[in-house]
C-alpha cells in the first residue's frame, strides 16, 4: 500500500507507510473493543499448527434452519500486512451469519523478522482446505467458499484465486476460493513498494501479485473502492478486472464518489449488502 511520508529516512517511510496501512483497514471494521465483539458466539477451532504456533478460525453459525450446506465467507483482516487482529472482523462476519451465510474469521501469520507475504498467503490457502475438509462438520457447502479480503489482505485472497493453493479443489480446480469479495484491494502488488520491501529475500513480488499471475478464467469477482483511493489506486483496480473480463471472468467493478481508501461508515454498511446481494446472485 504506497503512502507517502515525504522528507523522512528509508526506514522511517517504511514504518509510515505500515502505520497508516493499518489504519486504513482498521476503519472498516470495528474493533476488538465493540460490545458487539465481546457478546458475538463465535467458535474457535485451530486449522493448522505451525512453528510451534496454533492459528485458529472463528466461527459463526448462520441465522435460520440447522442441517444445511450454506455457502460460507471466510475472512482476512488487512493491515499492511504486519498488524491486525481478527476481532476486527467479527462484526462484519456475524452480519453476514445474519444474513444465512457460514462466516469465519481467519488468523494468520502476520509479516514480522521471520515470515513475510509468503506464509500469510500459505495460511490462507491452508485455511480454505480446512473448510473444505471439514465442510460437513461447519454446515457448508465445499463448493461454495468466498474468500474476503480488504486492502493488504485483498492480495493475500486474491492471489488464492490467480495463483490458486496447490489441490484440485474448489470451482476452478486449483484449491482457490469459488468467489472473491475485495475492498480497496492490492492487486497491482509489485507497484507497491512496501509490498516489495517484505518480499526481499522470500520470493520474487510478481509471484503474488493478483494482477502479474492473472493469466485464465478466475472466479466471480466483486471490487468494492472509493474513486478517490490514492493508497491502492482504483486504477489499478480498473485494469485487473477488465483482464479478468477478458479471460471471460465476471468481474465487478463498484465505485464510491469521492471515497478515499477510508471509507465512511454508510458506504461500508453499503458494500457489505451488495456483497451479500452479489454471492446470492451467482449462488442461486
Amino acid at each position: 500500500m504506497s503512502v507517502s511520508c515525504p522528507g523522512t529516512s528509508r526506514a522511517l517511510r517504511k514504518l509510515c507507510a505500515v502505520f497508516f496501512g493499518s489504519l486504513a483497514a482498521l476503519s472498516f471494521a470495528q474493533t476488538a473493543e465493540d460490545p458487539l465483539d465481546k457478546t458475538a458466539a463465535q467458535i474457535s477451532s485451530v486449522y493448522r499448527s505451525v512453528a510451534g504456533r496454533d492459528l485458529r478460525i472463528f466461527e459463526f453459525a448462520p441465522s435460520g434452519a440447522s442441517g444445511n450446506a450454506r455457502p460460507a465467507i471466510l475472512f482476512v483482516q488487512g493491515g499492511a500486512w504486519s498488524r491486525g487482529r481478527p476481532e476486527q472482523l467479527f462484526r462484519p462476519a456475524r452480519l453476514f451469519a445474519d444474513k444465512g451465510f457460514v462466516s469465519v474469521v481467519l488468523e494468520y501469520r502476520l509479516v514480522d523478522k521471520t515470515n513475510s507475504p509468503v506464509e500469510s498467503f500459505s495460511d490462507v490457502c491452508n485455511a480454505l482446505s480446512f473448510l473444505r475438509s471439514n465442510a460437513k462438520k461447519l454446515g457448508l457447502a465445499p463448493s461454495r467458499i468466498a474468500l474476503w479480503g480488504i486492502s493488504s489482505s485483498g492480495q493475500l485472497v486474491a492471489s488464492a484465486a490467480t495463483v490458486g493453493c496447490g489441490s484440485a479443489e474448489g470451482s476452478s480446480g486449483n484449491g482457490g476460493p469459488d468467489a472473491l469479495l475485495l475492498v480497496s484491494p492490492v492487486v497491482d502488488a509489485v507497484s507497491d513498494g512496501l509490498f516489495r520491501d517484505l518480499m526481499k529475500g522470500h520470493a520474487a513480488p510478481a509471484s503474488l501479485s493478483p494482477a502479474h499471475t492473472l493469466s485464465k478464467s478466475i472466479v466471480p469477482t466483486l471490487i468494492t473502492q472509493g474513486d478517490a483511493d490514492k493508497t491502492t489506486p482504483i486504477e489499478r483496480s480498473r485494469l485487473f478486472c477488465e483482464r479478468a473480463r477478458g479471460l471471460g471472468s465476471r468481474c465487478d467493478l463498484v465505485t464510491f464518489e469521492g471515497q478515499g481508501h477510508v471509507l465512511d461508515r454508510p458506504t461500508r454498511d453499503n458494500i457489505l449488502d451488495r456483497q451479500a446481494s452479489f454471492l446470492r446472485e451467482i449462488w442461486q
